[in-house]
Protein backbone atom coordinates (compact mmCIF):
# COMPACT_ATOMS: atom_id res chain seq x y z
CA UNK A 1 0.00 0.00 0.00
CA UNK A 2 1.26 3.65 -0.83
CA UNK A 3 1.83 5.69 1.92
CA UNK A 4 3.67 8.52 0.29
CA UNK A 5 3.92 9.97 -3.45
CA UNK A 6 7.01 11.67 -4.43
CA UNK A 7 6.48 14.18 -7.48
CA UNK A 8 9.84 15.05 -8.55
CA UNK A 9 10.70 17.99 -11.18
CA UNK A 10 14.14 18.16 -12.62
CA UNK A 11 16.17 20.29 -14.53
CA UNK A 12 20.01 19.98 -16.59
CA UNK A 13 21.79 23.21 -16.47
CA UNK A 14 23.26 22.01 -20.28
CA UNK A 15 25.95 24.85 -19.95
CA UNK A 16 27.32 23.47 -17.10
CA UNK A 17 26.09 19.78 -17.32
CA UNK A 18 25.20 19.88 -13.62
CA UNK A 19 21.04 18.52 -12.66
CA UNK A 20 19.13 19.93 -10.15
CA UNK A 21 15.75 18.96 -8.80
CA UNK A 22 12.58 20.11 -6.40
CA UNK A 23 10.16 17.30 -4.82
CA UNK A 24 6.95 17.38 -2.89
CA UNK A 25 6.07 14.22 -0.85
CA UNK A 26 2.47 14.05 0.14
CA UNK A 27 1.78 11.81 2.86
CA UNK A 28 -1.41 10.52 1.73
CA UNK A 29 -2.45 9.08 5.09
CA UNK A 30 -2.30 11.76 7.52
CA UNK A 31 -3.23 14.53 4.29
CA UNK A 32 0.31 16.44 4.68
CA UNK A 33 2.77 17.76 2.23
CA UNK A 34 6.54 17.78 2.22
CA UNK A 35 8.50 20.03 -0.26
CA UNK A 36 12.21 19.63 -1.38
CA UNK A 37 13.20 22.77 -2.32
CA UNK A 38 15.61 23.23 -5.28
CA UNK A 39 18.68 21.32 -4.70
CA UNK A 40 21.62 19.77 -6.69
CA UNK A 41 21.28 16.52 -7.42
CA UNK A 42 21.09 13.66 -10.30
CA UNK A 43 19.80 10.23 -10.76
CA UNK A 44 18.25 8.43 -7.80
CA UNK A 45 19.27 11.36 -5.77
CA UNK A 46 16.32 12.85 -5.08
CA UNK A 47 14.80 9.19 -3.91
CA UNK A 48 17.44 9.66 -1.27
CA UNK A 49 16.68 12.94 0.00
CA UNK A 50 12.81 11.62 0.07
CA UNK A 51 13.60 8.77 2.24
CA UNK A 52 15.53 10.89 4.29
CA UNK A 53 12.89 13.43 5.20
CA UNK A 54 10.59 10.36 5.74
CA UNK A 55 12.40 8.60 7.94
CA UNK A 56 12.41 12.17 10.36
CA UNK A 57 8.72 11.14 11.47
CA UNK A 58 8.50 7.68 10.31
CA UNK A 59 11.05 5.07 11.12
CA UNK A 60 10.02 2.03 9.76
CA UNK A 61 9.21 3.34 6.30
CA UNK A 62 10.40 1.01 3.56
CA UNK A 63 10.76 1.97 -0.17
CA UNK A 64 7.64 0.08 -1.16
CA UNK A 65 5.70 2.21 0.90
CA UNK A 66 6.87 5.56 -1.56
CA UNK A 67 5.65 5.76 -4.79
CA UNK A 68 8.17 7.56 -7.13
CA UNK A 69 7.14 9.84 -9.84
CA UNK A 70 9.67 11.28 -11.91
CA UNK A 71 9.32 14.54 -14.43
CA UNK A 72 12.39 15.52 -15.99
CA UNK A 73 13.44 18.03 -19.13
CA UNK A 74 11.51 20.36 -16.68
CA UNK A 75 12.11 24.30 -16.97
CA UNK A 76 14.10 26.08 -14.34
CA UNK A 77 11.44 28.04 -13.09
CA UNK A 78 9.13 25.11 -12.78
CA UNK A 79 11.33 22.94 -11.25
CA UNK A 80 12.33 25.89 -8.78
CA UNK A 81 8.11 27.12 -8.53
CA UNK A 82 7.45 23.12 -7.25
CA UNK A 83 10.31 23.19 -4.34
CA UNK A 84 8.44 26.44 -2.96
CA UNK A 85 7.66 26.60 0.75
CA UNK A 86 6.28 29.12 3.39
CA UNK A 87 9.48 30.04 5.07
CA UNK A 88 8.57 30.23 8.50
CA UNK A 89 7.53 26.58 7.62
CA UNK A 90 11.45 25.21 6.83
CA UNK A 91 12.63 22.42 8.57
CA UNK A 92 16.52 23.19 8.09
CA UNK A 93 17.81 19.53 9.19
CA UNK A 94 17.41 17.73 6.82
CA UNK A 95 16.12 20.89 4.54
CA UNK A 96 12.20 20.60 3.72
CA UNK A 97 9.02 22.87 4.05
CA UNK A 98 6.26 21.08 6.03
CA UNK A 99 2.75 21.81 4.80
CA UNK A 100 -0.36 20.94 6.34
Amino acid sequence: MTKYISTTKEWRDTVNGNSYFSTRIEDVQNDKMYILPFQYGYGTQSEHEVKKVIKCFNKNVSWNDIEFIKHDKCSKRSVTQHGQGIEENYISNPGYYYQD
